[in-house]
């Protein structure tokens, strides 16, 4: 089998459980010129579920948002605030790589510290971030999904993703544009726990 074909099954199986941490970089547009911003935050995913929490500073100002997905609920919430709970979307990580989706072996290169297969995936059309556990917070708008690569070893374990992703939202009251990069390792394939909020 070709590392495709053992990380679309790897991915594909009943209990897949991954999670690691999130970093990232913001490059900000506004009518006052560039800015940049750094992005730090966690990734798990077991099954269906996920849970995904990301910490945007930009200008110094620091954003959370954490999102949940347990069975059929969804649960958001923004800089530690109280959490709210709507359906699920439905899509799931793997979902999205069994929905007959092309991934790329673009070649090996060095990535979280080792040497891993970057499966690109072909055209981003219809890719929709809440299958990762992301989505827009309040006050977000226009969240497009540019460029997204799975890496993942000689043998198909999945190492991690990369997320390249643009979207629109107000800074200190002033209209922005931001290009989101985010680079999710993952550091174990077991014992993950995802349970849904209490308060």
């Amino acid at each position: 089998m070709s590392t495709v074909d053992s990380f679309e099954a790897r991915i594909a199986s009943s209990d897949f459980q991954a999670q690691g941490p999130v970093v990232g970089s913001i490059a900000v547009t506004t009518i006052f010129g560039p800015t940049s911003g750094s992005v730090t935050g966690t990734f798990k995913v077991k099954g269906a579920d996920s849970a995904v929490s990301i910490a945007s500073k930009i200008l110094g100002i620091t954003a959370t948002n954490d999102n949940i997905v347990v069975g059929d609920s969804a649960y958001s919430r923004t800089n530690g605030g109280q959490w709210t709970e709507g359906p699920a979307s439905g899509k799931t990580l793997q979902g999205f790589v069994g929905s007959g989706i092309v991934l790329i072996d673009v070649g090996v290169e060095a990535k979280f510290g080792k040497q891993l297969h970057q499966l690109t995936v072909a055209s981003m059309a219809g890719v929709d971030l809440s299958a990762f556990g992301i989505t827009a917070g309040p006050g977000q708008e226009n969240l497009t999904v540019s460029s997204l690569s799975f890496w993942a070893e000689d043998d198909g374990t999945p190492a991690g993703m990369t997320i390249q992703a643009s979207l629109d939202q107000k800074i200190l009251s002033t209209p922005s544009h931001e290009t989101v990069t985010l680079d999710i390792s993952i550091d174990t394939l077991s014992g993950v726990s995802i349970t849904a909020p209490t308060s």
